[in-house]
């Protein structure tokens, strides 16, 4: 879990330059959760991601899911400080489930406020 939700960039460059990493992961993997910290850019501006990386079978723990759901990038702004969910159709979240949702969220340009549902489970296990 987030100790502390950062949304000033410099703060979270600061943290990385001393731990020499990309990202700042938060949890322990592999994991059916996880949360993180890590720099990219929304509608044109760079921000702080607190990103939340989950299965869809941890998720329907706490949600009402259909047989096949769709998997989904949650985008929130509370204060100027972003918040983003993703459900991924995956048994387990590790490391390179990491590392390819950090690269995801990078390169889509068209990023927006809200829930977006995307791909049906059974086409993508």
């Amino acid at each position: 879990m987030l100790n502390k939700y950062i949304s000033d960039l410099d703060e979270l460059r600061e943290i990385l330059v001393k731990e020499d990493k990309e990202y700042l992961l938060l949890s322990e993997l592999p994991a059916a959760r996880a949360f993180l910290q890590v720099e990219g850019y929304f509608m044109g501006k760079q921000v702080v991601w607190n990103m939340c990386v989950l299965t869809m079978d941890e998720y329907a723990v706490s949600h009402k899911v259909t047989d096949d759901p769709q998997q989904f990038i949650d985008i929130q702004n509370q204060n100027n400080t972003y918040f983003i969910n993703i459900g991924l159709n995956l048994k387990q979240i590790d490391l390179a489930a990491i590392e390819r949702t950090i690269i995801m969220v990078r390169k889509y340009k068209r990023l927006c406020l809200g829930r977006h549902q995307y791909g049906a489970r059974s086409k993508t296990q």
